[in-house]
């Protein structure tokens, strides 16, 4: 399995990690590396949780994480391509 870099944009309050460490705990799927600090902006995090995910269990974990209220927006960060890539995972529509 590859890992995959998940870029994950949160509000900064109480119980967001929780909640998104839940989400994976819930579906028994293991954080490889997960590192949290802060943007310019001080009402948002910066998440960067690294996982070995593939296909449909991937797409489920962006899916789930996009419908937590606390997440702004999820970017995957492609390393394997020849230059980094940000994928935005986001949908057209606002959460």
């Amino acid at each position: 399995m590859a890992q995959h870099t998940l870029e994950v944009i949160v509000e900064n309050s109480p119980g967001v990690l929780a909640r998104v460490a839940g989400l994976f705990a819930r579906r028994a799927y293991n954080i490889e590396r997960l590192s949290v600090g802060p943007t310019s902006n001080p009402e948002t995090s910066k998440m960067e949780i690294v996982v070995n995910l593939e296909g449909h269990a991937l797409e489920q974990v962006i899916a789930q994480l996009d419908k937590l209220i606390n997440v702004i927006a999820i970017k995957e960060i492609l390393h394997n391509a020849p230059q980094t890539v940000i994928h935005d995972t986001q949908p057209d529509y606002q959460n």
